[in-house]
């Protein structure tokens, strides 16, 4: 008969504080810190201190402690832990959560293997090398142009490196030595788990502006179809009836059907009518706005009016 296994006592110590911050808090998620500088995790926990707990354990650590937890459906969690993977906790939601750890990222160098987010440059000057085997390092790993002036200077703005490029181990200790941090480190939030529900990165990346925008355009289009095709509701109502009111005006006028309340619509309509008929039949032209009038016609204006006999046509609704 096999002897049972005896578990060490920090082991159980260590589950018992994992599953009282699963419990103590709204949010819960996992961080993959695996390319992290141990300096830059350092760093990043220092200034979310306060909003967000961070725990450092290990996986069958993680999977018994979301087990003890009792919470129903957190245990799927298991499912998507993976690499060096810290516990990650707060009480706020998880969205906020993802852009306030985007929010905290930092430049760092690079490893070997890393590929180059983007171009990288190292400028021209001194380097603050001292002169030695370190030159030909950066002549045949970095192709880096170099003079001696007392220590080693690079003589023009080189890049080493296009965006995409997989950057050696070697390559990656020389950019260190120059001071380049090609890389931008944060803490990958992959997984999270909040009233309930598990979600994923590709939701906790959702860019809730280009969404909302692109909802209201969605919007504005199903409104205009619904106005075309008559159908109405709570968002139609007020534009159907306005709408109906001009073609109901419209409607009076070109149909010669009075309405007392459209009278002075009439008048406009037979003066505009008129004039377009004076200046068809007469051959006469619109007069020019008041803002381009001559303070020779200004002064013509005040002449006496013309006789009877010479007023047009849309004289007779003046």
């Amino acid at each position: 008969m096999m002897q049972k296994r005896e578990v060490p006592k920090a082991k159980i110590e260590e589950v018992k504080k994992l599953v009282s911050i699963i419990k103590g808090y709204k949010c819960i998620g996992f961080i993959n810190v695996e390319k992290v500088p141990a300096d830059s995790l350092h760093k990043m926990r220092a200034t979310l201190r306060g909003q967000v707990l961070i725990r450092m354990s290990k996986k069958r650590l993680y999977i018994r402690a979301l087990e003890a937890s009792g919470i129903p459906g957190i245990t799927q969690m298991s499912e998507y832990i993976h690499g060096n993977s810290a516990l990650i906790a707060t009480n706020m939601n998880p969205f906020e959560l993802f852009r306030l750890l985007k929010s905290k990222a930092v430049k760092g160098p690079a490893k070997g293997g890393d590929i180059a987010p983007e171009d990288i440059v190292v400028k021209a000057g001194d380097t603050k090398l001292a002169p030695g085997p370190i030159i030909s390092e950066l002549n045949q790993h970095l192709k880096l142009p170099t003079n001696i002036k007392g220590t080693v200077h690079v003589r023009e703005d080189t890049v080493t490196h296009h965006k995409g490029d997989v950057i050696t181990e070697k390559q990656a200790q020389l950019l260190a030595r120059l001071g380049i941090t090609p890389m931008t480190i944060m803490l990958d939030f992959y997984i999270a788990f909040e009233n309930g529900e598990i979600i994923p990165r590709a939701v906790l990346e959702t860019d809730f502006e280009k969404l909302l925008s692109e909802v209201a355009g969605a919007h504005q289009m199903a409104v205009s179809l619904a106005m075309e095709l008559g159908m109405i509701s709570k968002e139609t109502i007020e534009p159907l009836i306005i709408k109906a009111y001009r073609n109901m005006k419209a409607l009076a006028i070109d149909s010669s059907i009075i309405v007392p309340e459209l009278i002075s619509d009439y008048f406009g309509t037979a003066i505009a009518r008129a004039k377009a008929v004076e200046i068809s039949a007469f051959g006469l032209t619109v007069p020019a706005p008041a803002s381009n009038v001559s303070t020779a016609s200004k002064s013509e204006s005040k002449k006496e009016p013309p006789k009877d006999e010479d007023v047009g046509i849309g004289g007779l609704f003046d």
